[in-house]
């Protein structure tokens, strides 16, 4: 795990890094999903952006272009998911990925959010509504309150259950709390994961839904610094700084930030930013130098599933053999986010960001 960040009684952002080599793959279908960095791309069911560092001389950005999905934005209550053509639909036998934004109450200040993964609805909020709601759940330690503060709970019901029926006591009791408690119409993303996006003409989505379509776009950087990455960086202390410095041009490559193109000139008093010269050995301490490249920024955001992610990672990898790229992804919330860097000697570095 890197350390970054000050010191502070609050708990700060962890950082844990891996590396690996990576096998010859010639065909997607090999691609494996357990191992890193595979398995950081499905380490959550959807994404909010995405985007891909490559040499403007590479293919890559093409390839994600024309890359395509579509999901929805549907305005309806908690209480409309959990009956009718949508319920029995998407949620007892189909397979959708739901994520609502905060529903505040206008009597309270309290809010509740929710998420639906492989049928299982996630209900998060505040004491206040959890008491009311009278539905099993467990809290959620806020590491901001103060000590032994418990500020929020989280309750969790899988709807594919048999006894998930109207006229069955337990589904009876999640209706009453619905009416009664998580009241109001909520703005939810929509995926459909069955028909691999948004089934055409889908009455069960209400009238209110917009059906969006994810479109990455493309931006050319000339002449930006680019440090040498070809070594083999590991997470000893001597290159623990490399990696974390490393980790910081790509996160200004990402935002295309004048700090790293050639000529930049910018007063030190308001940065005194460097590109980094990454050391190749770590006995010796030599550089791998620095180069200017031109790279294309290929940028997709929007509600972007864990396969979208990772066949965008497919086929950047089985077309840059012999080259470099890399991939920044964010989530929605809680600070999840990842990065991997694919060098030219086929090695895989991968920060992974939590909080």
């Amino acid at each position: 795990m890197l350390d970054i960040g000050k010191t502070s009684n609050l708990p700060q952002p962890k950082c844990y890094f891996s590396t690996t080599t990576l096998s010859t793959y010639d065909d997607s279908s090999e691609l494996p999903t357990k191992k890193l960095p595979f398995n950081l791309l499905h380490s959550a069911p959807y994404y909010h952006s995405m985007t891909l560092l490559s040499p403007s001389s590479s293919t890559l950005h093409t390839s994600l272009s024309s890359s395509q999905s579509k999901y929805a934005r549907l305005q309806m209550p908690l209480l409309s998911l959990l009956t009718g053509d949508f319920f029995n639909k998407h949620i007892k036998t189909g397979n959708v990925l739901l994520f609502s934004s905060p529903l505040k109450l206008d009597t309270t200040s309290s809010e509740a959010s929710f998420t639906l993964i492989n049928g299982m609805l996630s209900i998060v909020c505040d004491r206040a509504l959890y008491e009311r709601a009278g539905l099993t759940g467990t809290a959620i330690p806020d590491p901001h309150a103060r000590k032994h503060g418990t500020s929020k709970f989280r309750i969790e019901l899988n709807l594919r259950l048999p006894s998930m029926l109207a006229g069955k006591k337990g589904f009876e009791r999640i209706l009453r709390a619905v009416e009664t408690v998580f009241v109001g119409d909520i703005s939810w993303l929509f995926y459909d994961v069955s028909a691999a996006g948004v089934a055409d003409n889908d009455e069960s989505l209400g009238k209110e839904v917009q059906i969006k379509e994810v479109k990455p776009e493309t931006e050319d950087m000339e002449k930006v610094l680019v440090p040498g990455f070809r070594s083999n960086m590991t997470t000893n202390a001597n290159q623990e700084n490399d990696l974390v410095e490393l980790l910081e041009w790509i996160s200004l490559a990402a935002i295309n930030s004048p700090r790293i193109q050639q000529g930049d000139l910018v007063d030190e008093i308001i940065s005194r930013y460097e590109v980094p010269e990454i050391s190749s050995n770590a006995v010796n301490g030599s550089s791998t130098g620095i180069t200017t490249q031109s790279l294309t920024k290929t940028t997709a955001t929007g509600f972007l599933t864990a396969s979208f992610v990772a066949d965008t990672f497919g086929n950047a990898l089985l077309q840059s053999k012999g080259s470099w790229f890399a991939l920044l992804v964010q989530g929605f919330a809680d600070g999840k986010a990842f990065v991997v860097l694919k060098n030219a000697d086929n090695q895989a570095l991968s920060w992974d960001v939590e909080g």
